[in-house]
């Protein structure tokens, strides 16, 4: 958990496993490398994103598909 966390600031988001084929939903996207702010976030920070925000997933899976 991000104490304090502002999604503003949530930013070269890569989300990893799409499947095309799970559309809209993309139940195996998860954030595979993220920054906040100035710094890179853990893995256990982007799997706290994945599992708290799951719409970052979905948005930020579909745009990568674009």
């Amino acid at each position: 958990m991000i104490p304090d966390f502002d999604i503003k600031q949530l930013n070269n988001i890569y989300i990893g496993d799409i499947d095309p084929n799970d559309y809209p939903d993309f139940c195996d996207a998860y954030i595979e490398s993220a920054d906040y702010g100035d710094r890179e976030l853990t893995d256990e920070e982007c799997e706290w994103i994945t599992d708290t925000y799951p719409e970052i997933v979905q948005e930020k899976a579909f745009d990568q598909l674009l």
